[in-house]
């Protein structure tokens, strides 16, 4: 891991959603429609708003990449459901650097990195890129052999369609109960 010094660093340089919508028109209209076609299980939802844990969900991320055009508008959703919930944005471009000293994935600067922290100090759980079902179609779609612009058409109209968004949904949904189950021991 790292000191609280880096967090810090990164805490201090972090956007709202809403600002860092706003930074760049890239993608705008996409995280719209994917913010607008959330809809949170209601058992999900009366478990996400029953989290006790001040939870900071710090986000590496950046407009241009289609796993963040899908993830962030929901993690987004998910922490307007409980005030001990708080989402901050950092463009991993403008800290690429301290992104690679310290957040490598497998040798890579994969974003979406959601750093869960435990009052804004403690890690307790990381989430990176893409769900499982998200990940295991995009293998699919590279499977087919096709050309890049292609590939890239049928990752993004998969990303936006309504099951897409459902799935990712109820799969980032049971990241942030995790977090609370992992809060609640860290505090014990």
């Amino acid at each position: 891991m790292f000191g609280q010094m880096s967090l810090d660093f990164f805490i201090e340089r972090s956007f709202s959603y809403e600002d860092f919508v706003e930074r760049t028109p890239k993608n705008r209209e996409r995280l719209a429609q994917v913010y607008s076609s959330v809809n949170i299980p209601d058992d999900m939802k009366q478990q996400i708003k029953e989290i006790k844990a001040k939870i900071l969900m710090l986000v590496f991320a950046e407009n241009w990449c289609s796993d963040t055009v899908l993830t962030l508008p929901i993690f987004f959703k998910l922490s307007e459901l409980n005030e001990n919930i708080n989402l901050v944005i950092i463009p991993r471009d403008d800290y690429i650097e301290e992104f690679k000293e310290h957040f490598l994935t497998d040798g890579k600067a994969k974003i979406p990195l959601v750093l869960f922290l435990l009052d804004k100090s403690e890690e307790i759980h990381r989430f990176i890129e893409r769900t499982k079902y998200v990940d295991d179609e995009v293998k699919r779609i590279k499977a087919n052999n096709l050309e890049k612009r292609e590939i890239y058409r049928s990752v993004i109209q998969f990303y936006l369609s309504s099951k897409t968004i459902e799935q990712t949904t109820k799969e980032l949904a049971c990241e942030l109960i995790k977090v609370e189950l992992l809060a609640r021991s860290a505090m014990n």
